[in-house]
């Protein structure tokens, strides 16, 4: 089932990695299928490269295996309550990009530096409580984290992002890693500034309009 949105997950991964986006066995994406209470997820310990839309695994939003012989990654929770919590997001990416596990590491948030982090993001990346990957207690940290945002760090971990679809979830990632690059090396230059608290809050309104269309 779902051939088309499994090849989607398969490709995302293979860019992510090209990309420099994740690396090796570590990160997963999922995408809800519209209409149903079916999640279509990637499998544990693989190389997420390599994998096949053979490998991608059919949940149900309590975890449940629908269809898929391999084991749902060890993130599930961290899906599931995602999509249960926010009904407008249908695609969740969790990776470990470079500059944003740095900050996940220092367990800094990500400011809005640039118009785009509030256009698209929603302000601020917030970094969630910690807890051990894997838990239902990270799963719902990082639900709190990402209230009125696409974007959450995890301590210690790497980030998620989320989106209307992959191709959004995908987008975000990309932005959100680019903002952290040069959030970090205008620190190097010993000075940050945002943009003025006007622009801020009239971009916030327009990010809060789009994702009230959404809901």
């Amino acid at each position: 089932m779902y051939e088309s949105l499994k090849k989607e997950i398969v490709d995302v991964l293979k860019f992510m990695e090209d990309k420099g986006l994740n690396h090796g066995r570590s990160g997963n994406v999922s995408i809800r299928v519209k209409d149903t209470n079916y999640v279509l997820i990637t499998p544990s310990g693989l190389l997420k490269a390599r994998l096949t839309i053979e490998d991608v695994v059919v949940v149900d939003l309590s975890g449940e295996v629908i269809e898929g012989s391999r084991k749902p990654t060890v993130e599930l929770p961290l899906h599931t309550t995602i999509y249960r919590s926010y009904d407008y997001f249908n695609a969740v990416i969790h990776a470990h990009p470079i500059y944003v596990t740095a900050l996940a590491i220092a367990r800094e948030p990500l400011p809005p530096v640039v118009e785009e982090a509030v256009l698209y993001v929603g302000g601020e990346v917030r970094v969630a409580e910690y807890a051990p990957f894997g838990s239902r207690e990270l799963a719902e940290n990082v639900v709190k984290a990402l209230e009125g945002r696409t974007a959450a760090i995890l301590p210690n971990h790497g980030v998620v992002t989320c989106g209307k679809n992959l191709e959004e979830a995908l987008e975000v990632l990309v932005l959100v890693e680019r903002l952290a690059q040069s959030y970090i090396l205008s620190r190097v230059l010993s000075k940050t500034t945002k943009p003025p608290d006007e622009v801020i809050n009239y971009l916030s309104t327009l990010f809060n309009k789009r994702i009230r269309e959404l809901e």
